[in-house]
């Protein structure tokens, strides 16, 4: 079966929003260049070299580790999540991305907590630089975030479950 070709607009002449995409577009590589040809005039060229490298790397462990691990725990996932239905996958899958974004988030604070903050008598740790137990606060939130995963998979299931008996009653 052949599709028929589109011809042109019924209107041949150009209106007014082909020339705002045009001069949007004009603007945006406009400041494109302009920030671009900044940047290289005022970053020395080892940095330039420097952050060439880790862009570099940042694609390699993206690429090489993180994708294979969550396609790997993607399909454990499928497996782990057969029984239920598509939203209460949905559900678990949300939740376990919002975790894992806010543990991503929070690692680095963690981190820096234990090395900035020793502890022990003439530590000299500064009390204003990272306050507050940044892990007992992830452990918190993994835990409100499992319990409220869990409420909305069950109340997913329940509404299903209700919503076919009262299909079959009637």
């Amino acid at each position: 079966m052949r599709l028929p070709l589109v011809g042109p607009a019924a209107s041949s002449r150009r209106g007014t929003v082909w020339w705002v995409r045009v001069a949007l577009g004009t603007l945006g590589l406009a400041a494109l260049g302009y920030a671009l040809f900044g940047f290289l005039a005022k970053v020395p060229p080892a940095q330039l070299i420097g952050l060439a490298t880790w862009l570099a790397v940042a694609l390699l462990v993206h690429d090489g580790v993180l994708v294979p691990l969550t396609t790997l725990a993607g399909g454990g996932l499928s497996r782990l999540t057969y029984g239920l239905g598509p939203v209460q996958q949905g559900i678990v899958r949300g939740a376990l991305l919002v975790g894992a974004v806010v543990t991503l988030v929070g690692a680095p604070l963690i981190r820096a907590q234990q090395v900035l903050q020793p502890s022990g008598p003439g530590s000299g740790a500064n009390g204003t630089v990272l306050q507050g137990d940044y892990a007992l606060v992830l452990g918190f939130f993994w835990m409100v975030l499992l319990v409220a995963a869990a409420a909305a998979v069950a109340a997913v299931g329940l509404y299903g479950r209700h919503s076919k008996v009262r299909k079959t009653r009637s």
